[in-house]
């Protein structure tokens, strides 16, 4: 069985349209914003081999629906607004979600259980279809911003739609997400049981564990600027285990600082690329490009 891999990080914020202005001009073409039946609006860069969602909450009275024990997906993200903006949790691409978490299960990753739903897509030129999405949930109550859930797409052309995946920026892949750990063990001890029980890698900055397509990252306390110089950190609780920052592997760099440029974004640049000093606008999230 394939590794799953990092399919979209989840970024929460309170105003989805502002947010998708801004993702815009980053120089990624957004799809139009979309509703989930359990209350929460999405907007997705579509990528090659993963995506970017932008999510918020447009109607409370429906996020106690689509549960499964006691997870219900829209409530987590509305308990998780209320709190902060920022990433919540991170999908995992799957081509079989069922097998994949049976084979996280067997390395002690406990499973929430399974929420299958239909969405409303109208893609470039095309009627109004239904994409079909089987979730599996990998929720850890004592991690509840580092955890995760497979996503199988059973309709993947109704996402992968090629005029969504041309951006101005060249962005092509999610690199990295990358998790502020003031107690690293218990994320490490995840990343390594979900992805084969091999020990992350060891870096100065902190460790990487590898998935299917892309990579986590999580950080020594104190190794922020290593990585991402002087660029602002996402507000977070104290001693809070989190994603605060996503890489996005670019076809073309000098292509990517212009796009910034043009648009007037302000930048840091980093060991590995510019990353966008606004993180408020971002949705409290780094956002970092850097090369594929």
């Amino acid at each position: 069985m394939s590794m799953p891999g990092i399919d979209h990080p989840l970024v929460l914020v309170r105003d989805i349209e502002r947010a998708r202005g801004f993702y815009t001009r980053l120089g990624f073409t957004m799809t139009p914003v979309g509703l989930h039946p359990w209350g929460t609006s999405t907007t997705l860069a579509v990528l090659e081999r993963s995506l970017l969602e932008v999510m918020s909450v447009y109607d409370e009275s429906l996020t106690g629906g689509y549960g499964t024990g006691d997870f219900f997906f829209g409530r987590h993200m509305q308990e998780a607004l209320a709190e902060r903006e920022g990433l919540s949790l991170v999908a995992l691409h799957s081509r079989d979600a069922a097998g994949d978490r049976a084979d996280m299960a067997s390395r002690g990753i406990a499973p929430s259980g399974a929420i299958h739903f239909r969405r409303r897509v109208k893609v470039p030129g095309g009627d109004w279809d239904e994409a079909v999405v089987e979730l599996e949930v990998l929720r850890d109550k004592a991690l509840p911003r580092v955890s995760h859930f497979l996503c199988q797409q059973h309709k993947p052309e109704l996402v992968w739609v090629p005029s969504w995946m041309s951006h101005a920026n060249t962005a092509r892949f999610i690199g990295a997400v990358t998790y502020r750990a003031p107690d690293p063990a218990p994320v490490l001890a995840r990343l390594s049981a979900m992805f084969g029980g091999i020990a992350p890698v060891e870096h100065p900055f902190g460790w990487e564990v590898a998935t299917g397509q892309g990579v986590f990252r999580v950080l020594r306390p104190d190794a922020w600027s290593t990585v991402f110089a002087d660029a602002p950190q996402p507000v977070m609780a104290a001693g809070e285990n989190a994603g605060a920052a996503i890489d996005i592997a670019v076809a073309d760099l000098g292509a990517a600082r212009r796009v910034l440029a043009e648009a007037g974004i302000d930048t840091v640049e980093t060991p590995e690329g510019p990353a966008v000093r606004d993180i408020v606008a971002c949705g409290n999230a780094l956002i970092r490009f850097v090369a594929a």
